[in-house]
């Protein structure tokens, strides 16, 4: 399928889900078109004419998480709010996973350092080969050559240099919002607007929009080996005192390096800052309770979105 066609049939997905809350009264929006979508970051509806790739800002396909870190793209945003996020926040999450790599001298990677050794500084390029194989070269083009010939002089085999890799590009606010996004975005791909629409989840949107302000409490996050691709969803939580959901994922760089993630998203306004605050002195290896709707249709069966509307409105009053 190409990525035209993909782009239409999502927008024809969210589009009649939409419509069809809409009308049976479950959220009062006054659409703007006959088909319409709205983007799930900033809440702007958009028309089928806005799937042409001429104009400024067209609906594009959106990776949840990011595509260089195994992502896939099965819904849509707006074209602003996916740049901005790619580059604003996206950015932040997968340098780090790379820069992790590097700096724990895994197989396959490479860096620019800086490498001092009895006094002397010079660049180099540290590289790793996928049998864990450390090299530095040194090329003349980085390095003044009086500063390289005296390194030289004074390094021979079995000396240890020191190594300094570059400074962190990283803003660690931007890469934990990176991750409420890909939460957010995977559970729009799973529930769509019966989900979304609901006011709890107006905190997490302004977050996404505002990633330098200080809006959804931190600690709403955690890397945790029992989060595989197996256990992977959009999952509720039912513990007392931790209710909401789960969005449990899993993170792949280009050499191979699987980490899980789960992410806490509202179903509350009143709830949510106490229940991160509970997450976050969570005893390790303490098990939370799980109810998955993975297998429920949300985009066709009209019972199922009114339970879902009903479930949030209950919760928000």
């Amino acid at each position: 399928m190409s990525k035209e066609e993909k782009r239409k049939r999502l927008f024809e997905k969210y589009s009649k889900q939409l419509s069809d809350v809409v009308q049976a009264g479950l959220y009062s929006i006054e659409l703007s078109y006959d088909q319409t979508f709205i983007c799930p970051i900033c809440l702007n509806q958009f028309s089928v004419e806005d799937l042409d790739i001429t104009k400024p800002n067209h609906l594009t396909l959106e990776d949840a998480p990011p595509y260089s870190l195994g992502g896939t793209a099965n819904t849509l945003t707006c074209k602003k709010c996916n740049n901005e996020s790619g580059h604003k926040i996206d950015f932040h999450l997968v340098e780090l996973l790379n820069e992790q790599e590097i700096r724990n001298f895994s197989p396959n990677t490479e860096a620019k350092v800086t490498v001092e050794h009895k006094g002397e500084k010079v660049q180099g390029l540290l590289k790793i080969d996928d049998e864990g194989v450390i090299t530095i070269t040194h090329l003349l083009k980085t390095n003044n050559p009086e500063k390289l010939e005296k390194y030289v002089d004074k390094t021979g085999k079995g000396d240890k240099p020191i190594l300094f890799f570059k400074a962190s590009r990283v803003d660690a606010k931007k890469v934990e919002v990176a991750l409420l996004k890909s939460a957010y975005i995977l559970a729009f791909e799973h529930y769509g607007y019966p989900l979304i629409l609901s006011k709890a989840f107006d905190v997490v949107r302004q977050q996404i929009l505002n990633p330098d302000d200080e809006i959804y409490p931190n600690g709403f996050w955690s890397k945790q080996s029992s989060y595989t691709e197996q256990s992977a969803g959009v999952h509720f939580i039912n513990s007392k005192n931790y209710e909401g959901i789960m969005s449990i994922f899993v993170l792949k760089t280009d050499n191979g390096t699987k980490d899980g993630y789960g992410v806490y998203l509202p179903i509350s306004i009143h709830s949510y800052k106490e229940v991160i605050e509970n997450l976050k002195v969570l005893e390790a290896g303490a098990e939370l309770g799980f109810e998955s709707y993975m297998n429920t249709d949300y985009f066709n069966d009209a019972t199922n979105q009114k339970m879902c509307v009903s479930f949030l409105e209950k919760r928000n009053k």
